[in-house]
């Protein structure tokens, strides 16, 4: 016979209603304008990346592509390209799969990104919608679409780590709020697979404010999410120590790494954490005061609701669990960080925004359900303020206190693409296996080739030094940055530049009448108009030899336009002076030198040119005829 049971008091029975009440206030996904609402959140982040070259691999990209589509796929038990990290579900599934549309229709890769990311924030809404307000949910699971740096997680194929680390555990969240143990389990392993830093999932997953409904079920989670970490963290062990993984010496023996303390890469994670989920650079900017008075406002209005309004501190209390969560979440994803110190990728926050984007909503919330809608007109404001992508590659690379930011990588991306059509669109095709040429790279885009990985995905490739030391190499092309313009790359002729080789030559000897004839064939052998660097070398030594032959007025017509091209090229702007000099415009002359000095400040051949031109004023002083320049001077010859 039972015992009989004591009659629930009213405390108790208004708790055991909540979690039915709580689901009958979670509308079906298709009904939801909240969830759409989340989903649509996704097209500002897209807006900023419009103009971008979308998709475009770079990098580490080609490390990934050329395992899966050169030397194949083969086990998924090594780095898959990666010598430091086991991630065989971005690494080497992700490209083995994508690895044909990557190179192909790149754009297309960006779409399926931005899609995905907006399907984790729908996932995280659905997870949360059952204990909260559809306009609280939505705010929280947006959040991190609302930051400028999630834009390098859609538009680089690489960041797949992130962005499958964010998906997979916004799912796994997602099952665990509806009491489904396995298949949140299954997320958490994928989500571990895709990175390390899944082990935050892991841990607080069974703690996930409305997840699983009963004590049994909460209890199942956490003994499950346990067996997973272990077995995952065995296999990564003996993955690791098997392929002999190890972090880049760039970032774990750099100096500021092996000399930094634990505080030091704490804070540092910390702050640029905050920074970037606020849509700032990692330095200092214009920006800083607004967004911090934006949050202080923010702060400030909460804290006096909470004072004045009992209802508020109700609520608050309610939401306490989400606000502890979240904090705790977003803690250990910026701590995870620390090791990579002093390598600053702002996109890295993204999955600890997950946490804070809970925490700060659940306590504005709170306070009034008005300031967390502020909070995120704020966001939309920041991410809109945010730089736009690269509109040119130029020389130097945007400088903002990171390793990668999105501008970098819209820059790196920009040049990519332009170099991949010009040697796509080349007619004839070139040949398979055909050997292609670096030359003149901006700087900081070598980078983008991966090494040699992007040359042999592509075709082959050698360095500009190596063809210049053996120029009867069998190059089909050579690849020409021209940083400034647009394109950003062309072609060059092989057989034209073997002739500016020999101009070079010519030069160092005197023989300027040959060189003009040599000259004159580089010119009629190169085809692509848009190499600019090419255009600028024949002409200015062709400015150069007319200068030498005597005709300064034909000098200063060659230079002119050359100058409106690359207003820092050495050698033009040498062979200007001369020739103003020459016609006896000696000021006009030490101003072009002047500003030589300012764009080049340690060029050679300069202080030759400047004492030719007082030479030269000298003999006009005396009254002595203005001809050519001695033979003592000579401009830089490259």
């Amino acid at each position: 016979m039972n015992a009989p049971t004591a009659a629930p008091g009213p405390g108790e029975e208004a708790r055991a209603r909540e979690p039915a009440v709580a689901a009958a206030a979670s509308p079906r996904l298709l009904a939801d304008p909240w969830a759409w609402l989340t989903l649509l959140s996704v097209l500002p982040l897209a807006q900023r990346m419009w103009g971008a070259a979308w998709g475009e691999p770079v990098a580490e990209d080609f490390d990934f592509l050329h395992r899966a589509l050169i030397q194949g796929t083969g086990t998924l038990l090594d780095g898959g390209g990666s010598q430091a990290f086991w991630r065989p579900i971005p690494h080497q599934i992700y490209y083995a799969l994508l690895g044909r549309l990557i190179l192909a229709v790149p754009a297309a890769v960006t779409v399926l990104h931005l899609a995905l990311l907006a399907l984790g924030a729908t996932l995280l809404y659905r997870a949360l919608r059952p204990a909260w307000s559809g306009p609280l949910a939505a705010a929280a699971a947006s959040f991190t679409l609302l930051s400028e740096s999630t834009r390098t997680i859609a538009g680089w194929p690489t960041q797949f780590v992130d962005l499958g680390l964010f998906v997979f555990s916004a799912l796994a969240l997602h099952e665990a709020a509806r009491g489904r143990t396995l298949r949140a389990l299954a997320a958490l392993l994928a989500a571990l697979l895709c990175k390390e830093v899944g082990v935050v999932t892991a841990l607080l997953l069974p703690a996930f404010p409305g997840a699983a409904r009963t004590g049994r079920q909460r209890a199942r989670l956490a003994v499950g999410s346990a067996a997973v970490l272990v077995g995952w963290g065995l296999a990564t062990l003996a993955v690791r120590r098997a392929a002999h993984m190890e972090l880049p010496q760039r970032i774990a023996g750099s100096s500021e790494a092996v000399n930094a303390t634990w505080l030091e890469r704490l804070t540092w994670a910390l702050g640029g954490s905050l920074r970037a989920l606020a849509s700032l650079p990692q330095a200092r900017g214009p920006h800083d005061l607004l967004a911090g008075a934006i949050a202080m406002a923010l702060g400030i209005a909460a804290a006096l609701l909470f004072w004045l309004g009992r209802h508020a501190r109700e609520r608050l209390a309610r939401r306490a669990p989400a606000c502890i969560w979240g904090l705790a979440w977003f803690a250990l994803a910026t701590a995870a960080l620390a090791p990579i110190y002093p390598s600053w990728q702002p996109n890295r926050s993204q999955f600890g925004g997950v946490g804070l984007g809970v925490a700060a909503t659940a306590g504005l919330g709170a306070a009034h359900p008005a300031l967390a809608a502020l909070l995120v007109a704020g966001r939309l404001a920041a991410l809109e303020l945010s730089p736009g992508p690269a509109r040119e590659v130029s020389d130097d690379a945007p400088e903002a206190g990171a390793f990668m930011d999105y501008e970098r990588l819209s820059r790196l991306q920009r040049f990519m693409r332009s170099a991949r059509l010009a040697l796509t669109g080349r007619q004839p095709p070139l040949p398979r296996g055909a050997i292609v040429v670096q030359h003149n790279l901006p700087r900081g885009v070598e980078y983008a080739f991966g090494g040699d990985h992007a040359l042999q995905v592509w075709t082959r490739w050698i360095r500009f030094e190596a063809f210049q030391a053996n120029p009867k190499i069998a190059a089909s092309a050579l690849l020409e940055g021209t940083w400034g313009h647009d394109p950003p790359a062309a072609l060059v002729e092989p057989d034209a530049m073997r002739e500016l080789f020999r101009a070079q030559s010519l030069a160092r000897e005197e023989r300027w009448p040959e060189l003009l004839a040599v000259l004159d064939r580089a010119d009629s052998l190169q085809r692509d108009p848009h190499a600019v660097p090419f255009q600028v070398t024949s002409g200015s030594w062709r400015a150069a030899a007319e200068m030498k032959l005597g005709r300064p007025g034909v000098a200063e017509g060659i230079v002119r336009p050359l100058l409106a091209l690359r207003p820092s090229d050495a050698l033009s702007r040498q062979v200007l002076a001369l020739a103003l000099a020459a016609r006896g415009r000696f000021a006009d002359a030490a101003a072009e030198l002047d500003s030589l000095d300012r764009m080049r400040p340690h060029e050679p051949a300069t202080p030759g040119v400047r004492a030719e031109v007082e030479r030269l004023r000298s003999e006009a002083a005396r009254g002595a005829p203005l001809g050519s320049p001695s033979h003592r001077s000579e401009p830089g010859v490259r």
